[in-house]
């Protein structure tokens, strides 16, 4: 135990999986933040996007992974994976690896003499060596620019939604034409509102057929992993060799493989229960005596009760709010991406950023948990080789 102290910021997948894999390589290690806080805030109804071999946290060896919660603890629940399960098989991930985590917030990360200070929501000023930014998706929420100064009130995004059931008999515009758009779409009509998803590009079903129909070969079309569609899927599934690949092959692979599209199993609840405006632009929204005015593109009009976002994230540097500005002025980075070494390390020695913030260097795989063990790994390497 003589390698100085480092810091996770956050305890969500990556932030457990960073833990897991520094403690195995008994690097001291204290994790900040409440464990698994955005996905307990999940509506209780919501499933897994993740397929059952991409849903496992990340530890060396694999010892705590969903086959092996299943074979001691309980039953294999199907698929799609229902979250409450994956929350009750997230706190025997934390009681098996043992991380040391203390809830505190951070409020600023600055430098410090031995690397890094933080200071935290209780007073409290720690300085540590190495510091691992594993924050999720949460700050990146995007707010498209007809949405901004909207009261929260009328309009929310999906990340805010914890109970659906506010929204019986109501009516509600879901914007947005990805899994999040369509889930809470259908978590909202079956709760009672009146439903209308609107979508700027076409509604897109994932259709997985040679997955399906191929039985054992499905794995030739189909990586654990399970991200993009068949031929992109096998480059993503591997971080490293698409860290090494030119800028622009990394960016059209993310492109397509991220591209908004609902689960097939979410499509019953969906098609021909809920309506669907797609291929056409919001030109305006505003304010009006009965909640929401919302101008289409098509010429046509909206009054709705509330304007639910599904609009998804966009990592940017700039939405971490406790970068100082010290830290930030010295990250090399492009488009609000951090520009990051094999090791997930920014040009702030010491400084590394995983998940989706990650995903400019290291594709797609970033944005989903899956993308958590490769990200361990590599951190976990890097500070065990600081002697």
């Amino acid at each position: 135990m003589d390698h100085p102290l480092t810091a996770v910021i956050g305890a969500g997948p990556y932030g457990l999986g960073v833990a897991a894999h520094l403690r195995a390589r008994r690097v001291p290690t204290v994790v900040f933040g409440k464990p698994m806080e955005f996905w307990q805030r999940m509506p209780e109804a919501l499933y897994l996007k993740s397929s059952w071999s991409a849903a496992s946290l990340s530890d060396p060896g694999g010892r705590y992974s969903l086959d092996r919660y299943v074979q001691t603890v309980e039953p294999h629940p199907g698929e799609p994976i229902p979250l409450a399960f994956f929350l009750r098989y997230a706190r025997w991930f934390i009681d098996k690896t043992g991380p040391e985590i203390d809830e505190t917030y951070v409020e600023s990360l600055d430098r410090g003499d031995a690397g890094f200070r933080l200071n935290l929501a209780d007073g409290r000023v720690v300085d540590v060596e190495r510091v691992v930014l594993a924050v999720g998706i949460r700050p990146f929420a995007h707010i498209p620019a007809f949405a901004q100064g909207l009261p929260a009130e009328v309009c929310s995004h999906t990340q805010d939604v914890t109970d659906p059931s506010v929204f019986s008999g109501r009516r509600v515009a879901v914007v947005g034409s990805g899994q999040s758009a369509l889930e809470y779409a259908a978590l909202a009509s079956e709760a009672g509102a009146s439903v209308e998803v609107i979508a700027r590009d076409q509604v897109i079903w994932i259709n997985r057929s040679l997955y399906e129909r191929t039985g054992p070969a499905k794995r030739l079309f189909y990586p654990p992993s399970d991200v993009g569609p068949p031929g992109i899927n096998w480059l993503v599934a591997f971080p490293m060799l698409m860290w090494h690949l030119p800028a622009r092959w990394r960016t059209a692979m993310h492109r397509r493989a991220v591209r908004p599209a609902g689960a097939k199993w979410l499509r019953p609840r969906v098609v021909d229960r809920i309506r669907i405006t797609d291929q056409v632009q919001i030109r305006s929204v505003s304010l009006s005596q009965r909640g929401i005015r919302i101008e289409l593109g098509n010429g046509t009009s909206r009054e709705v009760d509330h304007l639910l976002l599904g609009t998804g994230f966009r990592p940017n540097l700039d939405a971490i709010s406790f970068l100082q500005p010290g830290v930030r002025q010295a990250i090399d980075q492009l488009d609000g991406y951090p520009l990051l070494n094999k090791w997930f390390e920014s040009s702030l020695p010491g400084l590394h950023f995983v998940g989706g913030v990650a995903g400019y260097n290291f594709g797609p795989l970033c944005n989903f948990m899956v993308g958590a063990g490769t990200a361990a790994r590599q951190v976990a390497a890097r500070a065990a080789k600081r002697a």
